[in-house]
């Protein structure tokens, strides 16, 4: 795949992630739907793997050995998970959360679990599908 197809499908990618989490507030799926939140909290980490992946890519950083390989992989999952973190506190923010809330510890540790598993799921997609394939 050309570098160019990579940055469409990560915007289209986006576009659906953003059009689901529109949706989501407007009819409260979020709060009505059980695991609607985790689905998209994996689907975030997913999407993240993919944009830092596709940074490094341009930058030239492409490894190929298994070594590399698992270091870049730890690379994304700290920067997806850096990222879920910072979403966590702008929930508290905004409201969606209340830390004094019973259940918000164990809500925060599963949403932080699921974007780091999506962030895998990206890394792993990544490297099966798109690096062979340029």
């Amino acid at each position: 795949m050309k570098k160019s197809f990579n940055l469409i499908y990560i915007g289209a990618f986006a576009l659906v992630f953003a059009l689901l989490h529109v949706i989501a507030l407007e009819f409260s799926i979020y709060w009505t739907v059980p695991h609607a939140d985790s689905f998209m909290h994996l689907y975030g980490g997913v999407l993240g793997a993919l944009i830092v992946l596709y940074v490094l890519t341009t930058m030239g950083l492409t490894p190929r050995s298994i070594f590399k390989r698992i270091f870049l992989m730890m690379f994304v999952c700290l920067c997806v998970f850096s990222v879920a973190v910072v979403w966590e506190l702008w929930e508290i923010y905004v409201g969606f959360n209340d830390p004094f809330e019973n259940g918000w510890v164990v809500d925060t540790i599963w949403d932080l679990i699921m974007g780091t598993l999506g962030a895998l799921v990206g890394f792993f997609y990544y490297d099966k599908k798109i690096r062979h394939a340029e």
